[in-house]
Parts: structure tokens; sequence; C-alpha cells
């Protein structure tokens, strides 16, 4: 038995809990760090190894808390943890990767593109990849330099050799300053070079838009110019190159026509999305709109329109009066809106995409056209009625249908008009 229990009447001073005041510590410790102390003088001697042992501890945790504050704000620089700190082993670890990595990263800057990651997972990976690229690239500068060494054994990259070069190509160079927008030098008169000297405030406006706009571009880049007055026009592809200039920081232009060969572009597009016959845009462009519009979902109508009587024109009349009939058909659409699309999918079918209609006002507008189109059928020189069936299909934005669907309804729904109105007369006046 204790003391006290041995002699009841004796009063003891009450101690604090030892194991209160180490919590109290632990507790300070993570939530109030700079309120944490641990005397080790109010511990029973039994506790006071341990309390010794939490202060070491306790240390430790505050220099790994410190390391990892300055990590996060990628600071290198920052005292380390003491040798002993097993718990900050992971970070002095961490640091000595970055402090690598950034050693690495200094000597790629220096053009050392030799060195690489072998740790760190995907980052190792793409920072390999990046040298690689670089390194590719600068191969790829030092053999063009290589290659122009070639060409003249005197070639030396100074300004008044330049001058002495471009003079002579077929190109147009324009050196500016980047500031002011001053041309320091041109290798001929801007008269020879455009078709039309209207053109050559829009050039300049253009130069100097380019200037203002580039000014965080510090390598040769490709644009493109078009110039069209309405009258004519005249295309350019310019190379792009800042460069020093006597003193100065500019911007060379390098121009190329190109017209012609954007000129015949534009003939080949036009084969490719419009009707030999019509000039109407074909089945393949309409299914690449209709393609386009359903992927952006937009809200928009498909219009189906069937000629009525083509194949009878055509095989009482000929196909020269069955074309006369299709190009009146599409002339009277051409009508619909002017930023409605028509197409001729074939034959004797006809779609129109438009944006911004209801069914009611497309079916309303089709009627006034099919009404026109039936006028021609009055001239006593006309020996077949012109008319046409269609059907129209609304594609809201929540639209879940393919194109092929949907044109099908429109097609349905063309059908159940044609069957519905057919003609009373016969086809054909005899």
């Amino acid at each position: 038995m204790g003391i006290a229990a041995q002699n009841p009447d004796v009063e003891l001073e009450v101690a604090e809990n030892p194991q209160d005041i180490l919590f109290n510590y632990l507790r300070n410790l993570i939530y109030s760090p700079a309120k944490a102390k641990l005397d080790i003088e109010r511990l029973p001697e039994g506790y006071r190894d341990f309390g010794k042992g939490l202060l070491y501890f306790a240390e430790c945790v505050m220099e790994t808390t410190a390391m990892a504050k300055s990590l996060s704000k990628g600071d290198l620089n920052g005292k380390l943890p003491s040798r002993g700190n097993e718990i900050a082993a992971p970070l002095k670890a961490l640091h000595a990767t970055l402090r690598h990595l950034t050693w690495q990263t200094q000597q790629v800057a220096k053009g050392d593109y030799k060195q690489r990651v072998s740790f760190m997972g995907e980052f190792a990976d793409s920072f390999n990849t990046m040298i690689e690229q670089l390194d590719q690239r600068r191969n790829a500068l030092l053999q063009e330099i290589e290659n122009n060494m070639r060409k003249s054994e005197a070639l030396e990259q100074n300004n008044s050799l330049l001058e002495a070069i471009t003079s002579n190509i077929s190109q147009w160079i324009v050196v500016a300053d980047r500031k002011s927008g001053d041309w320091l030098y041109v290798n001929r008169d801007v008269g020879n070079i455009l078709a039309e000297l209207e053109s050559e405030p829009k050039l300049r406006s253009w130069l100097l838009e380019k200037l203002r706009t580039d000014t965080e571009v510090k390598g040769k880049h490709i644009a493109e110019l078009d110039l069209d007055n309405g009258r004519s026009a005249q295309y350019f592809s310019v190379v792009v190159h800042p460069l020093r200039w006597h003193e100065h920081d500019a911007v060379a232009f390098v121009f190329t026509d190109v017209s012609s060969e954007k000129k015949q572009m534009h003939k080949l597009q036009n084969v490719a999305y419009h009707d030999t016959l019509t000039r109407a845009f074909n089945r393949h462009y309409g299914m690449e709109i209709l393609t386009e519009w359903l992927g952006v979902s937009t809200s928009f109508i498909i219009c189906f329109v069937d000629m009525d009587n083509l194949k009878y024109v055509n095989d009482k009349f000929g196909h020269a009066e069955g074309d006369k009939y299709i190009m009146r058909v599409v002339g009277v659409l051409r009508r619909f809106s002017p930023d409605s699309i028509l197409c001729r999918l074939g034959g004797d079918e006809f779609m129109i995409l438009a944006q911004k209609w209801t069914i009611e006002d497309a079916e309303a507008q089709l009627e006034n056209l099919r009404a026109k189109l039936m006028e021609y059928s009055d001239d006593p020189e006309c020996s077949y009625n012109h008319s046409l069936s269609y059907g129209v299909v609304k594609v809201d934005c929540d639209n879940m249908l393919s194109a092929s669907e949907l044109l099908g309804m429109a097609d349905e729904k063309m059908y159940r008009y044609k069957r519905k109105h057919k003609m009373q007369r016969p086809p054909a006046r005899e």
C-alpha cells in the first residue's frame, strides 16, 4: 500500500497528471505551435525520458513543416532539417531531386540537350521528349545554316549582304521598325507588287496591325494576306521574321504571291461543293452543313423538296426541257431566304437548311414559292404543269436523331404532302 493509504492523516500535495501535461503539449504542438512548451522538470522521473523524446519529435516536426512551406513556395535555398531528422527524409529527398532538376534545366538553357531524367514517371517522359524535340530543332537549324553556307562561301549573316541577295529574288521583302512601323528596307517598289495601287492603304494597315499584335512573337511564323478591293483579289503568303536591323528592333515580312494557287483552290472547292447544272450546293456540301449544325446543337429547319412530273417531262419533251424545268425550280427556291442553304440532293430532290425559322413560317413560304412556280404553267408555250411537293422538319437543340433519320422524316412528310395535293389536271397539256 502507498504512504497515503498507510497514513490517511498525512496531507499530500496534488501533482499534475503527467498524461495531461504531455497531451496538452501535443495538442498545442498541432494547433498552436507558438504556445507549445514542455517543462521536463514538471514531469515525474519516469516520464522525463519520454518528454525529452517528445521534445525532439516536436523539433523534427517543426523543421519538416518549415521545409515543406519553403518547398511549396518554390524556395530551394531554405534551411534544411538536421541530419538526424528522419521525419523530413522524404522532403529532403524531394529537395535534392528538385535541385538536381533545376540544375538540369539550367544546363538545357545553356544548350546541353544531353540531359535526361530517369525518374519521376510521366514528368520524366515529358521532360525527355521536350529535350529531344529541342535537340532536333537545333540540329535542323544548324543543318539549315550549313546548307545556306554552302550556297555562298562569302555568306555572312549581315544586313548588307541580305540587301544584295533580296534585290534579286521573286518574293517581296519589307523590313519594318517594330515600334514606329516605318519601312526600313524594301527590295522593290510596292507599285511593282500590287495588282492595283488602291490596295496599298490596306497593305500598310495590315503591316501595322501585325507589328502591334505580334509583339510577343519571337520566332518566325507564317501569315496570310487577302487584298480584295471588290474588283480584283490578290493573295499573299507572308513569312514574318523578327530580327535586329541596323540597331532597330524590326520585323521582316517576306511576301509570296499565291493568287493563282488560291484562285485554283477556290475553283476546286466550287466544283466540289456545287451542282454542275444549277450551281446550287450539292449533296456532299449539304450533308456537311447538316452534320456540322447537328454537332453544335443549334436549332434549324430541314425542307425536303421534290419536283413534280420531272420524269414525265424528260420522257415526253427530252432532258434539255427537263433541265429548263429544274432551273426554274431552283430559281424559285433561291427566294426562300437570303441566309438559307439550297442543295440539290440529286435528280428532282432538293434540301433547304435555314436557322431561325418555325415549321409554320417555312411551310407558308414554300406554299408561296410553289404558287410562283405554278405560274409557269399558265404560259401558252408551256406544255406541262410546274409544281413541287415538300416536307419540313424542325431540329431542336436537344435533338438525338441522325442526319439520315431527319432527312427520312422530311421525305415522309413530303410524300404525304404529294399524295394530299396531287394535281387535279394531268401533268401535261396535249
